[in-house]
C-alpha cells in the first residue's frame, strides 16, 4: 500500500517481490538506489529541453503566422511558398534537434523539485513565447518595408526572408 499511494514508488528490481514491482512506479534493475539519483537527473534534462524546444519552435511559427497574417492583409507578397518551407524544414528542424540533445545545466541537480501541477507553459515559458514570436513578426515586416522602401521588392523579400531564416 505504501508503493501504491506514494508519489514515486520505487521497487527493487533483483530482489523486490513480484507485487511491490507492479505497484511501484519506478523499478530499479540493478537494486542501486543511486540510480535514482542519474534517473531523476535525466529526468530533469530531459524536460528542461523539451520546454526549450516547444519555446523554440512555436515563437520561430508564432513569429512566421505573424509575418504572414499582416503581409497578407497589407497585400505584400512577402515569401514564396519554397521561402515557408525552406524555413520551416531547415532552420526549425536542426535547432530544434540541438535543443533537444543539449547537456544538462551544472546546477540540475540543485533546483528544488518542480510542482506536478505545473504546466509545459509555467515559468512564462508562454509569455516568452508570444513576445519572441511577435518580436520575430515584427521584425521581419519591418525589414521587408525597408527593402521595399530603399531597394526593390526581390531585395526586399530575399531580406525578410534572410531576416524570418536567422
Amino acid at each position: 500500500p505504501a508503493l501504491k499511494t506514494s508519489d514515486i514508488g520505487v521497487g527493487m528490481g533483483i530482489t523486490g517481490t513480484d507485487v511491490a514491482k507492479s505497484v511501484s512506479n519506478i523499478v530499479l534493475g540493478d537494486d542501486n538506489f543511486s540510480t535514482i539519483v542519474v534517473a531523476v537527473e535525466e529526468g530533469r534534462k530531459i524536460y528542461t529541453n523539451i520546454r526549450k524546444v516547444i519555446q523554440f519552435l512555436l515563437s520561430s511559427n508564432l513569429g512566421e503566422i505573424i509575418t504572414l497574417f499582416i503581409a497578407t492583409m497589407l497585400n505584400w507578397t512577402i515569401l514564396f511558398p519554397i521561402h515557408i518551407l525552406w524555413v520551416n524544414l531547415v532552420t526549425d528542424t536542426f535547432p530544434a534537434l540541438a535543443l533537444g540533445v543539449e547537456k544538462a545545466e551544472a546546477d540540475v541537480m540543485k533546483q528544488k523539485p518542480r510542482n506536478a501541477q505545473s504546466g509545459i507553459f509555467s515559468d512564462n515559458v508562454g509569455v516568452n513565447i508570444i513576445y519572441q514570436g511577435l518580436l520575430k513578426g515584427i521584425i521581419t515586416l519591418a525589414v521587408y518595408y525597408i527593402g521595399l522602401n530603399i531597394y526593390n521588392e526581390a531585395v526586399a523579400i530575399t531580406m525578410a526572408f534572410g531576416t524570418l531564416g536567422l
